[in-house]
């Protein structure tokens, strides 16, 4: 269903239901995180004010994706990219996962690879677009 600015515009927007992460892009790293029950916007934050302080990166930024995978066990990862200071980015973030004991995963070629050791087929998730 489109949103009211898609109907306004006439057009789709957003994700073109490509999954964060199948596509390489240059500067850019994606990683995915287990929900724990909530809000997206909850635990973005939560996760984002976790890193050590001070932080790790040194420029760049990390956002939230507006999508998220359903593994066939139920759980749920949402994606986030940063860019920039890329190994200070992943440095923090793998800190801030960790002292929340929060689950992060990688796509790799067509798996989804969890750092609880957990490998699942992509093709056996199911990704869903926030537009």
């Amino acid at each position: 269903m489109p949103s009211e600015m898609e109907k306004i515009l006439g057009v789709a927007i957003g994700h073109k239901g490509i999954i964060p992460g199948t596509v390489p892009t240059n500067g850019v790293e994606t990683v995915y995180f287990r929900d724990d029950g909530r809000t997206m916007l909850e635990q973005f934050d939560a996760l984002a004010s976790s890193y050590k302080n001070p932080r790790h990166a040194q420029y760049g930024g990390m956002n939230e994706q507006g999508c998220s995978l359903t593994l066939p066990d139920g759980s749920i990862f949402h994606a986030v990219q940063y860019h920039g200071d890329i190994s200070g980015w992943r440095q923090d973030l793998e800190e801030g996962a960790a002292a929340q004991k929060i689950a992060l995963a990688k796509i790799e070629a067509d798996k989804l690879v969890i750092s609880d050791g957990r490998v699942f087929e992509l093709s056996a998730c199911t990704a869903k677009f926030k537009i």
